[in-house]
């Protein structure tokens, strides 16, 4: 509680938040969680993301989120576990809703308050921020997923309209080299089709194959 003295003989006692109530009171979700993958505390709006199975928590712990399964979620918490920040493109299926994952440690006063491990990592997700440029959303999957150039380059032209045969011709390849490249890209990301890979860039434009 916070204590503030309004004369040399009056105290008034205010109440302040408790870091349960503050992460609670946030309007985008909010996961606090161990490196293992243990879930710690989920607020209202992560909730009912989850009931929406939009994730899949088993035994207490976070097994799927979007795209992301438990392997690429315990890399995520570890690297933060470990000091390293990270953004994490998101989408969720069937409505194709996007956004990005955010993971960051969390702050040592906020664990101790809460009783929780020092190593607790702060995951939240940030759903369908159209402010973010299609150029800044294929960065970050080309980082997170480790695209080749190629791969890259071929997803700028696919994310910016071009079809296949004008982007095979753009970038001086085969059209069966482009489209080795689109499955390699649909494996990296595990987007379950073109489509949703390019709504998430910023397009929702259905491309021929």
């Amino acid at each position: 509680m916070l204590i503030t003295a309004t004369s040399k003989s009056e105290r008034i006692v205010v109440p302040t938040a408790s870091p349960h109530q503050v992460l609670g009171a946030l309007p985008q979700p909010m996961l606090v969680m161990c490196p293992d993958r243990r879930l710690l505390f989920a607020n209202a709006s992560a909730e009912r993301l989850l009931a929406e199975q939009l994730g899949q928590v088993r035994a207490d712990h976070l097994m799927s989120l979007g795209q992301l399964g438990a392997a690429q979620l315990g890399e995520v918490l570890t690297q933060a576990a470990q000091g390293t920040s990270s953004r994490t493109g998101l989408w969720f299926t069937p409505g194709l809703s996007t956004g990005w994952l955010h993971a960051a440690p969390l702050a040592p006063t906020i664990a101790q308050a809460c009783d929780w491990p020092l190593q607790s990592v702060l995951l939240a997700m940030h759903l369908d921020q159209p402010a973010l440029t299609q150029a800044a959303r294929i960065d970050a999957l080309t980082r997170q997923c480790r695209l080749s150039q190629a791969e890259r380059h071929v997803l700028l032209l696919l994310a910016d309209g071009e079809p296949v045969d004008a982007t095979s011709r753009h970038l001086g390849l085969c059209v069966s080299t482009v489209r080795s490249h689109v499955r390699s890209l649909l494996g990296k990301t595990q987007a379950p089709n073109l489509m949703q890979l390019l709504r998430w860039t910023g397009s929702a434009q259905a491309l021929p194959h």
